[in-house]
């Protein structure tokens, strides 16, 4: 019906079906948008946890990893001092003297490096001893082909030729310095009597040049030490993985394979899932979501910007944790190598000094008060070079005793002195361990600053390295710089003559 003014009026049912029809669709709008909001956050949930998780397992394979490449090296190391000496080439390879093996050579192995298995291996794996602590069996037999010791032997052989070198009488090996080790050694895993075991490998060579190599393949030196739960508490006591086990099977999270390619085991523990802790803060969200759509949607900003910030600290905290020491905190090998090649990059705005120190009197803690003293040691003096170092430089642990320091502040001899004598005198200083034990351990330096020792990273730490050698050699707990190396060597020279 049409009034006066020419518009039709409406019918009051028509206003009741609207007024009662726009709330509902609000109210259903809402919900959908609630739920939506909700199942965004679920989602969000489950992929921040599930990469939460990933990396953080991820970065616990890296881990372990890297602990048993330095056990390795650790070994690679201690087997250095024997197998590159002119005696061991002299009385084993040129003509085998059996009391030399069984006093000297594996007496040492394991009095002194604590290396549970020792065996020689001559060309065409041929086995000459074996060795169970310090019980040597002479008995000589071909090892078959296929079998573990000879395969890393056979890689410890090529690593050799690839640093072989012609000297008077035959041959020899290009030296490397200790912090480089792996480039002579070969590294591996090998059941041995039925048990799984981390064995190094390297060739028997002359160090001194007094008596050479023959044509044809060295003397193999294989060192092994058993996977048991000794070791693993062993490394373990660096990672702190929950339940860190090894079995025999190919359930774990990182198999160990022979050096022929044969799986022997694998490593397993419970992974620590960072994403549980992100669910904790999901599930309340969408909670809360459901109740009032603006409250829901502050409270999913809000939780989602914690998730961002529990992403980033779980990366920050892997990129941190692959460039620091578990055990001393201290930068690691990779952070201090990254920092030194950018000071090389940089020499020519900002000369540097690099300092390498190792331990004196380590080993006998270990020996007397255990691997957890040991450690207990490495973190006290870890603190103590932080101390004396300060803001002057970068403070690195790159193994097991062996400290290296990047001077950025100065190079000046004279202060570099003073620096290292405050070193020396506080690292001396007695320590007394958590059981009340005292003990005390030294520190050797080898200084050399740049561009004088070289241009290059590379010749940079080895002119370090070569220093602290002497530094070692010339009785310990002393620093000795580089640009001396010449001046020492015409010494050793004349008194020669």
């Amino acid at each position: 019906m049409a009034g006066k003014d020419g518009y039709s009026r409406r019918d009051p049912g028509g206003d009741r079906s609207l007024r009662f029809g726009l709330p509902t669709l609000v109210k259903v709008f809402a919900c959908v948008l609630i739920t939506l909001s909700a199942l965004s956050l679920l989602f969000v949930g489950y992929i921040s946890s599930r990469k939460a998780d990933d990396i953080a397992a991820d970065k616990q394979v890296v881990l372990l990893e890297n602990v048993l490449r330095d056990r390795h090296n650790l070994m690679a190391r201690d087997q250095l001092g024997l197998a590159r000496w002119d005696r061991s080439v002299k009385y084993i390879t040129l003509k085998f003297r059996s009391s030399y093996v069984i006093e000297d050579f594996v007496s040492s192995l394991w009095y002194d490096f604590g290396h549970e298995r020792s065996f020689l291996i001559a060309p065409g794996g041929r086995l000459l001893m074996s060795a169970w602590h310090d019980e040597v069996d002479l008995t000589a037999r071909d090892l078959p082909v296929g079998d573990h010791l000879r395969a890393i032997a056979e890689q410890a052989v090529a690593r050799h030729l690839d640093h072989r070198t012609t000297i008077d009488g035959g041959f020899g090996q290009k030296p490397v310095p200790a912090s480089e080790v792996h480039a002579i050694a070969a590294f591996g895993f090998a059941e041995i009597d039925g048990d799984v075991m981390l064995t190094t490998a390297m060739a028997i060579v002359p160090d001194d040049g007094e008596v050479a190599l023959p044509e044809g393949d060295p003397v193999i030196l294989v060192s092994a030490r058993p996977i048991d739960a000794e070791f693993i508490g062993d490394i373990n006591s660096q990672m702190e993985f929950e339940d860190l086990s090894f079995n025999r099977n190919a359930d774990g999270l990182l198999p160990i394979m022979s050096a022929d390619g044969k799986l022997l085991g694998s490593f397993g523990w419970k992974v620590f899932k960072p994403g549980a802790d992100i669910w904790k803060i999901v599930v309340p969200a969408v909670f809360l979501l459901c109740g009032l759509l603006f409250a829901a949607s502050f409270v999913l900003g809000r939780y989602i910007s914690r998730l961002s910030a529990r992403l980033e600290e779980s990366e920050r905290q892997n990129r941190e944790l692959a460039h620091r020491d578990a055990l001393s905190g201290l930068a690691n090998r990779l952070c201090f190598e990254k920092a030194l090649n950018d000071a090389a990059d940089r020499l020519a705005h900002a000369p540097f000094a690099v300092i390498a120190g190792d331990l004196d009197r380590f080993k006998a803690v270990n020996d007397i008060h255990g691997h957890p003293a040991g450690d207990e040691v490495i973190r006290i003096v870890a603190e103590r070079l932080r101390e004396a170092v300060g803001d002057l430089g970068l403070v690195s642990r790159v193994g097991g005793d062996e400290f290296v320091i990047l001077i950025n502040a100065f190079r000046e001899r004279t202060r570099l002195s003073l620096l290292s004598q405050t070193i020396i005198s506080s690292v001396s200083l007695p320590i007394t361990l958590s059981t009340g034990a005292v003990v005390d351990v030294g520190i050797s330096l080898g200084i050399a600053t740049a561009p004088e020792s070289g241009a290059s990273a590379g010749d940079i730490m080895e002119m370090a390295d070569r220093a602290l050698y002497t530094s070692k050699e010339g009785g310990r707990g002393r620093a000795f710089f580089a640009e001396d190396l010449a001046q020492n060597a015409e010494k050793v020279a004349v008194h020669a003559a």
